[in-house]
């Protein structure tokens, strides 16, 4: 299920996020909360990929597996850094 298309997805998830929540580029302030819902956001993709692949959806796996990557590298990246 992890090929070079989720990897690629979950680096621009990342930095997608990084930008619009932590790099101080969009002028505002960080809600409370972001963290957690964003891991369950990340287990939700997570989950949907499961489905899919064995759901007989092949080819949106990757993007699935790749949000998922994504959202919850980012989750535990804002977990460290806290």
């Amino acid at each position: 299920m992890l090929s070079g298309r989720a990897l690629v997805i979950a680096a621009g998830i990342f930095a997608v996020l990084w930008v619009a929540i932590d790099s101080g580029i969009v002028p505002r302030e960080d809600p409370g909360g972001t963290t957690p819902a964003l891991g369950i956001l990340g287990i939700v993709f997570g989950i949907s990929a499961l489905v899919m692949h064995y759901g007989g959806q092949p080819r949106r796996v990757p993007l699935l597996v790749g949000t998922s990557l994504g959202t919850l590298g980012y989750c535990a990246w804002r977990l460290l850094a806290l």
